[in-house]
């Protein structure tokens, strides 16, 4: 309340328990996050990019590189721990988590259908697993916050989605 320059009357008449507010807070950040990743995701469709590169231009938006960045990632790792004792909030990360997998998902889908994912990948399963490594990376970078730390981390997750997109676009080669 102090921070918006209102009264703590006013936000107690828009939210009936401090996990409502919790809940919006969070969902707010994660929308302006999951904005960030498909406009990410729609320069690099423009300017012609690979799966590859489109899953990196939108996971590196999770990783806490950068004031906001680091301030999203914090926020939602804060959330995390706060849901593990709170159903309600535990239901709103998983939302928020299958926001992230449908997204991720999609593009490892679409890189099957052109080449470049390999066609005996689990899209569900390389979804979650790219999830849980970013969030991961993101947590320890919080922590350890060197210019080393966030090249392993981005290293670390760039060898993962090539490993993920060997081939090659089918669209690419009709050009």
């Amino acid at each position: 309340a102090e921070a918006a320059g209102v009264s703590v009357g006013l936000v107690q008449h828009y939210y009936g328990s401090k996990e409502e507010l919790l809940i919006d807070a969070f969902a707010q950040v994660r929308a302006d996050v999951l904005a960030r990743i498909d406009a990410e995701i729609a320069r690099a469709e423009k300017r012609g990019a690979r799966i590859e590169e489109m899953l990196m231009d939108g996971l590196s938006q999770l990783l806490p590189i950068g004031t906001r960045r680091r301030d999203e990632v914090y926020v939602a790792h804060a959330f995390a721990g706060l849901a593990l004792e709170d159903e309600s909030l535990r239901g709103a990360l998983r939302s928020a988590h299958e926001q992230l997998h449908e997204r991720i998902a999609t593009g490892l889908t679409n890189g099957k259908e052109c080449g470049e994912v390999r066609p005996g990948v689990d899209v569900d399963e390389a979804s979650y697993g790219l999830v849980a490594l970013t969030d991961g990376m993101g947590g320890r970078l919080l922590i350890h916050q060197g210019q080393a730390q966030r090249a392993w981390a981005i290293s670390g997750l760039r060898e993962r989605v090539a490993e993920l997109c060997p081939g090659e676009c089918a669209h690419r080669k009709r050009r």
